[in-house]
């Protein structure tokens, strides 16, 4: 085929298959150390430190504050650079954390204030690494925008299931085994983004100062109503619900289950596995339904199913309960966060799609450190049962408010799949 004079050879069907499958290998390994981490963060917090409530919630809190200082400049990075090389840095870089946790841990050194550095470390190279990797998936796919989205959240979710199973063997390998192993899927990861073809930026770069360039995606996500409509959402999923989650479910494994180191680990795993288990099934109906045109309406049921969930955690439920609760609450979040990022990545111009796509993340990630610290201050002052229903109160108000008031509601889209 030709193409204009001047324009780069457009690629090949087989070219553009195995882009994805070098961006969904790197997307992969980097939600299999998050899975691991996961699980293995909280356990060393409350299991092998002991820690109350309050310092449970701040060490979760350090995991995602960095979001808030540079996940912005991420975007910005993300626009102005090549997407891959900042991928193969963070890659490199994240490595050397878990590195250092294991021997700490090795040497009988482990500290609450060595894993406050390792969670605010890891939190900064996850801020760069998100916006890069989620502005370069339209260019990697370049059609059918949709079910790329799906495709790399189904990756993302079976990846960091696929960590969680792993890291519920910590029992019989020891911790530190797999803070090596997190270090070493890390690496693999940088080596597959290594391999990718250079990703430039869309458009030539401006000359603006970073500052500038975060404040201009600022003013073309409020250009865009649906777009800042869902940042907002994803803000609020940040706060009432990540923060719940990151808090109240290894509080709960501890003191409401009474669980020993042991069970600790497997059990976290378990309700982990349940939730993503949940996210899972949920990308599988979403790749089947293909093109869904009322994505707003279907990511405003799946917030309200969220809210549902976290209200029946107030009740004292036998384990197998809370097992079902946490599969279906996740079924909901996989739907939240395909329809979300479809929206965002759709509504978007080219030209400033990493820096609004950092402020997507930001919402979710940045409410998450909010939450996390509300939610250990309420664990430690009204009891885990009745920490709850707060924030299944205020997202059922936020929910009336989007259906009223919002663009979300009416939102209608008329792409078909390509």
């Amino acid at each position: 085929m030709e193409t204009p004079s001047g324009a780069a050879p457009l690629p090949t069907e087989t070219s553009r298959k195995q882009r994805l499958r070098l961006y969904l290998s790197g997307q992969a390994s980097w939600y299999v150390s998050l899975g691991i981490q996961f699980v293995i963060f909280p356990f060393l917090v409350t299991q092998v430190l002991d820690e109350p409530a309050y310092r449970v919630g701040l060490a979760q809190m350090s995991l995602m504050a960095p979001a808030i200082l540079f996940m912005l400049l991420g975007g910005s990075m993300a626009d102005r650079s090549d997407a891959r090389t900042i991928l193969i840095r963070v890659h490199a870089f994240a490595a050397l954390p878990p590195i250092l946790l294991a021997i700490l841990l090795l040497y009988g050194e482990l500290s609450y204030g060595a894993l406050i550095a390792y969670a605010l470390a890891m939190g900064t190279l996850g801020a760069f690494a998100l916006p890069a990797r989620d502005s370069a998936l339209t260019r990697v796919a370049e059609t059918g925008i949709q079910q790329a989205v799906t495709l790399a959240m189904g990756a993302q979710m079976i990846s960091q299931l696929v960590g969680m199973l792993i890291a519920a063997t910590a029992a019989y390998t020891g911790t530190h085994v797999l803070l090596f192993f997190q270090a070493a899927v890390m690496i693999a990861g940088g080596i597959a983004s290594w391999r990718l073809a250079p990703l430039p930026p869309s458009h030539a770069p401006g000359t603006d100062g970073p500052l500038a360039q975060i404040l201009d995606g600022l003013k073309v996500s409020r250009r865009e109503p649906i777009v800042i409509t869902v940042i907002g959402a994803m803000f609020a999923v940040g706060i009432f619900y990540v923060g719940s989650f990151l808090v109240v479910l290894p509080l709960m494994i501890r003191d409401v289950y009474h669980s020993t180191p042991d069970e600790f680990t497997v059990r976290f795993a378990l309700v982990n596995i349940c939730f993503w288990g949940g996210t899972i099934a949920a990308t599988l109906v979403l790749l089947r339904a293909g093109h869904i045109e009322r994505r707003g309406r279907v990511m405003i049921a799946s917030l309200t199913s969220g809210a549902v969930v976290l209200a029946l955690l107030g009740l004292s439920l036998p384990f197998w309960a809370l097992c079902i609760l946490i599969f279906i609450w996740g079924t909901g979040a996989g739907t939240t966060m395909t329809m979300g990022q479809t929206i965002v990545q759709l509504s978007a111009p080219d030209s400033h799609r990493a820096r609004v796509l950092a402020l997507y993340q930001l919402g979710f990630s940045g409410g998450a450190p909010v939450g996390s610290f509300c939610m250990g201050y309420l664990v430690g002052t009204m009891g885990i049962h009745t920490a709850t229903l707060v924030p299944a109160l205020i997202v059922a108000l936020i929910l009336a408010g989007l259906v009223r008031f919002s663009p979300l509601w009416a939102y209608r889209d008329e792409e078909q799949m390509l």
